[in-house]
């Protein structure tokens, strides 16, 4: 039961995630893996993904589309990273 629960659970954070417009990777301190979120976006760069680095936002935050190949990245990573609309990107 509770590994339903936390299927459910996760389906539904990852369809949030999918369906928002954009993902801010923090780089101040509730990033939970820095040198991982560095990697991210440099895992993006290498596949023609675009980031905007966002030098005075959060310590350097980076932003990029939310593609579900990305969002998959940062769970396999561990990186921490918010979903946020395109009006407030």
């Amino acid at each position: 039961m509770l590994l339903i629960l936390c299927l459910i659970l996760w389906c539904t954070v990852a369809t949030e995630r999918a369906m928002a417009q954009k993902i801010l990777i923090p780089m101040d301190k509730t990033q939970t893996d820095h040198l991982k979120a560095y990697g991210v976006a440099y895992w993006c760069l290498e596949k023609g993904i675009a980031v905007d680095w966002l030098l005075n936002y959060r310590g350097g935050s980076f932003l990029v589309d939310a593609l579900p190949s990305i969002v998959s990245e940062l769970s396999v990573r561990g990186v921490r990273s918010e979903s946020i609309s395109e009006t407030e990107a």
